[in-house]
Parts: C-alpha cells; sequence; structure tokens
C-alpha cells in the first residue's frame, strides 16, 4: 500500500469517525429521548452527518478543490446510496433480527464507511473531465 493511500486512509477514517459519532450519537439521542424508531432515529442521525462528511472529505480526505456543482450532486448520490446501505442494514438487524439499535449501528459504522470510500475516491471526488478542446 502506497504512502499515500495510507494517509488517505487514516484521514477518511478521522473524517469518518467524526461524522460517524454525530450520526450515531443523533440517532441514540432521537430513539432514547425522544422516542423514535429505528429508522426515523437512523435518518435523523444519517442526516446530522451529511455536512461533515461533504466538507470533511472533500477538502481534508481527498484534498479536492470542491466544485460544488460538480461534486454536491455525487455525493448526495453517494449519500443516498449509503443512506439506503445504512436503513437496510438497521431494518434487517433490528426487526427481522430482533437486535437493539446499538448493534444496527456498530454494524452501520463498519460496512458503510468502507462502501463509500470506494465511491468518494473513484466517483464523488474525482476532478471533472474537460470535454471538447
Amino acid at each position: 500500500m502506497s504512502a499515500g493511500l495510507l494517509s488517505q486512509i487514516t484521514r477518511f477514517t478521522g473524517i469518518g469517525a467524526i461524522a460517524t459519532l454525530v450520526h450515531m450519537g443523533v440517532a441514540l439521542l432521537c430513539s432514547s429521548l425522544f422516542g423514535f424508531e429505528p429508522q426515523p432515529a437512523n435518518f435523523a442521525g444519517f442526516c446530522a452527518a451529511v455536512g461533515v462528511s461533504y466538507m470533511g472529505h472533500g477538502r481534508v480526505t481527498f484534498d479536492t478543490n470542491l466544485k460544488h456543482r460538480f461534486h454536491a450532486p455525487r455525493f448526495l448520490t453517494a449519500s443516498a446510496l449509503a443512506l439506503g446501505l445504512s436503513s437496510g442494514l438497521t431494518q434487517v438487524i433490528t426487526v427481522k433480527l430482533g437486535h437493539p439499535l446499538a448493534f444496527a449501528m456498530l454494524a452501520m459504522a463498519v460496512v458503510v464507511p468502507l462502501c463509500s470510500f470506494l465511491l468518494y475516491k473513484f466517483w464523488v471526488f474525482s476532478e471533472p473531465q474537460r470535454s471538447g478542446p
């Protein structure tokens, strides 16, 4: 593994940890303090973490000169895919398997970042290609 990739993974992990803590904290607070069911609690946590993730990964992890008209729609698409994955995991783990929300949040904290890194690195934060001469 190259030093550049290792550095990128380290930065991704740091920013991801912050965003994940925001996600998990908001989800668990919504569940415990406000009585949200697992899916709405997860959605609230996910929404709270989106801004942290976009700016942190764009600027810090991938050192991108963010072109919001190009990168933001891609990021929102990747976020929607991650939300679907996160929601699916939450549904299966809490409803189908009967485990507590905290267990679902731990599984989400492993699976979703791995998939997100690949999408961010190879698509979301890539540089726009110029078309034509």
